[in-house]
């Protein structure tokens, strides 16, 4: 699978990649807008940078930088880059991980939750309340993630940062809610002698670190929870060099929190306005999905001025998922040079629901390589070119093409109230995989049977097509 080639510092770059210091430099921009590359590239500086420091005072020592991501599918692709980007890599100990794979290895934790059984345990104790199971663990999540244990009667009073207004959460809700979830969790948790990516973090802030860094660079820093932040800042030397790369708009899970509420001073701070990736046709059907939704100074809309290119509309099937898979094959046997194109199937659940594309893949006369990208944490550098993965996993990535299939209500299910907390996230992840296309995006969806984000869509920015 293709990866970025090596990139040439733009115009638009160079003042946020010069002059490396130390200190916590945050990095925004809409998706497309090249922060990742954006933050290889300040791998590279702050790496010879933090190299000569220690050379000149003679340490026979390297740095040690530590680079995390999302998810295990980027993981293997920053890997790669960072490979391809790095000239100092000899001179310093590079880590690039997740945060669940590297917070696991320090502390050394075996009996982990299984997400089922976690998801399992909250729904059982949220029954009670009057709230949509799905929201009830978004809501532990978001409620554990954001405060220290000795505050969590802080979650009553305190305004709820990056989520929607519904369902709505007054002060006796809350309260109940950690009665009644939180805590009852939280006590089974020991019942069982178990832990949660969350118990992870509060281990790693309460003792003292196993290893510190003088690099530290958080990608898709929107998504990380303020104890995991808490955290990871906890870990870095001092002086340190600490970048954040993050865009709220493209948030996907309800952790939001200011930076001085998770100790955090924020030394530099640039915005990308450029928009590398899309064409002008992808960025005016994805920005719709977006309109309305709170993005706060962290977030970006994508801003059709900043794109460059232009490219061909995009399309909207309309018929049985047997049908816009037919579509979708011939049209890259027809349409993409896989030689050198890279090919995106990103779907709501993944797994299983991929069964059906992977037989046909396997039995066209061209018999189309493909990879399961989906939590993988090596890059696949494989010739095939044709992934397929999760929406969640394809989070940070970027190809050629891009089929959005089976895009039908029962694989979005989501509230029915303006401003539901899981309809946004929807809106949010949906247009978050859109924009992972350069040239071409292609949705699919049964008429009847369609999922509500398909009327975000803006008519006019895209072509309808019966299959």
């Amino acid at each position: 699978m293709k990866i970025l080639p090596s990139v040439t510092p733009t115009p638009e770059q160079l003042p946020i990649i010069s002059n490396p210091r130390a200190g916590v430099t945050l990095i925004r921009g809409a998706a497309g807008s090249g922060k990742t590359t954006t933050a290889l590239l300040m791998l590279r500086q702050l790496s010879d940078f933090w190299a000569r420091r220690f050379e000149r005072a003679g340490l026979d020592e390297k740095p040690r930088v530590l680079v995390l991501t999302f998810n295990r599918t980027l993981q293997g692709y920053i890997r790669e880059l960072a490979k391809s980007q790095l000239s100092a890599v000899d001179k310093v100990e590079l880590s690039v991980s997740t945060f669940g794979k590297w917070s696991k290895t320090l502390t050394a934790h075996t009996d982990i939750f299984d997400g089922r059984n976690m998801e399992s345990l909250l729904r059982r104790f949220g029954q009670r309340l009057p709230l949509p199971p799905d929201f009830v663990v978004e809501e532990a999540d978001y409620c554990m993630g954001r405060f220290l244990p000795t505050d969590l009667p802080n979650y009553v009073t305190s305004r709820r940062e990056g989520r929607g207004i519904s369902p709505r959460m007054d002060a006796g809700l809350r309260q109940r809610f950690l009665d009644e979830v939180v805590h009852p969790y939280n006590e089974e948790k020991k019942v069982k002698n178990k832990a949660d990516w969350n118990d992870l973090a509060l281990e790693l802030l309460d003792s003292p670190p196993v290893e510190t860094f003088h690099v530290i660079i958080a990608d898709e820093a929107q998504d990380f929870s303020a104890n995991q932040l808490r955290a990871l800042f906890h870990h870095a030397e001092d002086p340190s060099s600490i970048v954040f790369v993050l865009d709220a708009a493209q948030r996907i899970y309800p952790r939001g929190c200011k930076w001085a509420e998770a100790g955090i001073t924020i030394n530099r701070s640039f915005r990308l306005k450029e928009n590398h990736r899309n064409t002008r046709q992808i960025c005016r059907f994805a920005a719709p999905l977006l309109n309305g939704i709170e993005v706060g100074d962290d977030g970006t809309i994508p801003d059709l001025s900043g794109c460059k290119r232009d490219g061909p509309v995009p399309v909207l099937l309309e018929g049985k998922f047997s049908g816009q898979t037919k579509y979708a094959l011939d049209y890259i046997a027809r349409d993409v040079d896989l030689s050198k194109e890279s090919v995106a199937f990103l779907h709501p659940k993944g797994g299983n629901w991929f069964s059906y594309l992977e037989s046909q893949l396997s039995d066209t006369d061209k018999g189309f390589e493909y990879v399961d990208m989906t939590r993988r944490q090596e890059w696949p550098t494989g010739p095939a070119n044709i992934g397929l993965a999760t929406m969640h996993s394809g989070k940070g990535l970027e190809f050629d093409h891009v089929f959005l299939l089976g895009l039908n209500a029962e694989m979005l299910v989501h509230g029915d109230e303006p401003g539901d907390t899981t309809l946004e996230t929807l809106r949010r992840v949906l247009a978050m995989a859109i924009t992972r296309a350069r040239v071409s995006v292609t949705l699919g969806t049964k008429p009847r049977e369609q999922s509500d984000l398909i009327a975000f869509l803006e008519p006019g920015t895209y072509k309808r097509v019966p299959v």
